[in-house]
């Protein structure tokens, strides 16, 4: 079973997947799967942008590779993996089960102003949070994909996506 779980940024994919993978699930965060995801500006793989000023004003993507994924979802029979990209949809059909992590807003805004974030400088944009992602909630809805709420502990996210 393979198993993609997406959301906006502060929905806790990070978090979760490493949770599941201390319990020995296989579980990965995107962007821990090497050659997966690139930065792009018209057209053109770039180095990553750092701050959301220079993303939203250069207008650059972050893109995965299908191809990439395929190989690295064939090393698994079972496997649970958690992100995002710009073209997320590309790669749905290589999964057997797709959800979507539905936050508050009011939770997503706390979550991204923690210190724990690893890149704060993405979620600020002239002093102002940048709350990334609004797109894929509309997006999942149109597409019938399964929410699970992102305010759930990590246990209670695993018992939804690993239901056979």
């Amino acid at each position: 079973m393979k198993v993609l779980v997406f959301g906006p940024s502060g929905s806790g994919k990070t978090y979760v997947s490493k949770a599941l993978k201390l319990v020995g699930m296989n579980a990965f965060d995107a962007e821990d799967i090497d050659g997966l995801s690139n930065w792009y500006q018209n057209g053109k793989k770039v180095a990553a942008p750092t701050t959301a000023d220079e993303t939203l004003n250069g207008r650059y993507a972050f893109l995965w590779s299908k191809k990439v994924m395929a190989a690295f979802l064939a090393r698994y029979d079972t496997v649970y993996v958690f992100g995002g990209s710009g073209n997320i949809a590309s790669v749905f059909e290589l999964f057997d089960r797709i959800y979507f992590l539905k936050i508050d807003p009011d939770l997503q805004r706390e979550r991204l102003r923690s210190p724990d974030r690893s890149t704060p400088q993405m979620d600020i944009n002239e002093g102002e949070l940048v709350v990334w992602g609004d797109w894929l909630e509309q997006f999942a809805a149109k597409q019938n994909i399964p929410f699970v709420d992102a305010s759930q502990t990590p246990e209670q996210i695993c018992q939804i996506i690993s239901q056979e």
